[in-house]
């Protein structure tokens, strides 16, 4: 007759000889696919995605009245400042605008963290951090957005150029501060390159909630000019960082206001505006139209 003895354990043996460190480095990895799971469903449902193609609306409102607003100095009929906080003045002076700058605040943070969530996806997905650059680079943007949108809402109207001013000279004032402007004007002239490239070769179609390469000529080209224009306008913002830093002269750094009216200062240079205006029109229409037709 075959022996009873007791019931193997060799299906548990694994368990047995697991240590409380394991089981807790196990626990923390379920808890950390349960949250990035959660994210992902949460980024991926109706009413984010929602948000978020009225963020796209909000961010194309704004460079259009940028390059309103360049267009005029261009033109030679305008004291505004061309950038981000000239646009949100605009807005905020409007009817209605203390109601605009909540819903600008509100959907542009949520932008933020759609990116963000990007970012972390493609992290784990690739296994580098390096390949959701892109998402966190336009997450750190949307999130500035925010937090100017917030500050003209509690009545803080201090303009770009003077915040940038005031921020360079404090960093030319410490040590290393130098440093930091350096890799700042560096980083603004790759993501310049980064931009233009994107623009001729329209590689930013089905990527971090882009439209798809099926959507109409008109959206691709109005992408294809705005992130060609973006990069000139990053590009001439880098330049004048650097500036600023060798000459160590503040006041040569006037943020987005000053890369664009420094344009009008050159040879030609009302047409280079005039140009850089229409491509940066181009663009706030594509990001309008991402609204329609960006793909979650």
């Amino acid at each position: 007759m075959p022996k009873t003895g007791k019931p193997s354990r060799m299906g548990n043996s694994g368990d047995e000889h697991r240590g409380p460190g394991d089981k807790t480095r196990d626990a923390a990895k379920d808890g950390a696919r349960t949250v990035e799971h959660g994210a992902d469903e949460a980024s991926r449902s109706p009413w984010a995605t929602g948000v978020a193609r009225v963020g796209f609306a909000f961010v194309g409102l704004l460079h259009i009245l940028i390059a309103w607003i360049a267009g005029q100095v261009a033109l030679g009929g305008s004291s505004s400042n061309a950038d981000e906080s000239g646009a949100v003045g605009q807005i905020a002076s409007a009817p209605g605008g203390p109601v605009i700058l909540g819903a600008g605040t509100l959907c542009c943070a949520a932008l933020a963290l759609w990116m963000f969530f990007e970012f972390f996806a493609e992290w784990r997905r690739h296994g580098k951090p390096t390949k959701g650059l892109g998402p966190a680079g336009t997450g750190v943007a949307y999130a500035a957005l925010a937090a100017l949108f917030v500050t003209f809402a509690l009545g803080n109207r201090k303009n770009s150029s003077q915040q940038s001013r005031e921020i360079t000279a404090t960093l030319l004032a410490v040590p290393l501060g130098v440093v930091v402007l350096v890799i700042a004007g560096l980083v603004l002239l790759g993501a310049a390159g980064y931009f233009g490239y994107r623009g001729f070769t329209q590689s930013f179609l089905g990527k971090d909630a882009q439209p798809l390469p099926s959507v109409p000529s008109w959206v691709k080209i109005m992408g294809s000019v705005g992130y060609v224009a973006k990069g000139v306008a990053l590009a001439v913002l880098g330049v004048l960082v650097l500036v600023a830093t060798v000459r160590h002269d503040p006041q040569q750094q006037s943020g987005l206001d000053g890369a664009l009216k420094g344009l009008a200062a050159q040879p030609f240079g009302g047409w280079l505006l005039g140009a850089v205006a229409i491509g940066l029109a181009c663009y706030g229409v594509y990001s309008a139209a991402r609204a329609r037709y960006a793909h979650f």
